[in-house]
């Protein structure tokens, strides 16, 4: 009985490594965690959740684009989903969808250009956040 256990236990220690050692650990614990606090990066795309409607966030996006001094081209949004999108200086294309998640929870899907760039899609996540809790503050 005793090596059972212990032969269970090596065997769930060896599976977190190999999570970890894989990359896919951090998504298991990412989605496991299911908090509004943070954003995961993730093959040219990040996405983290916001306490927002669609029609807000989309409203915080423009506002960071303006702030970014990015070029707006396309802003629409629903309750249920929205997209923004925009160019950098550079000409790299920014795309914002959003999709909501529950009533007051909003997914945000951030690409910037054609294989990602995970610093210009935090810059603008934080943005965004920082936008929504201004607004919110404001109210």
């Amino acid at each position: 009985m005793a090596a059972r256990v212990q032969h269970t236990a090596i065997g769930i220690v060896l599976s977190v490594v190999i999570l970890g050692l894989t990359g896919c650990g951090l998504l298991f614990m990412g989605a496991a965690g299911g908090a509004v606090a943070g954003a995961l990066y993730y093959q040219g795309e990040l996405k983290g959740d916001v306490d927002a409607t669609p029609q807000a966030t989309i409203a915080a996006t423009e506002k960071a684009f303006r702030d970014l001094i990015w070029s707006k081209e396309i802003v629409t949004a629903s309750a249920t989903d929205g997209l923004a999108t925009a160019r950098t200086a550079t000409g790299k294309e920014v795309k914002v969808t959003v999709a909501a998640k529950t009533p007051e929870i909003s997914t945000v899907a951030i690409r910037v250009g054609t294989f990602g760039d995970e610093n210009l899609s935090r810059l603008l996540y934080d943005r965004i956040v920082s936008f929504l809790k201004r607004d919110a503050a404001a109210e």
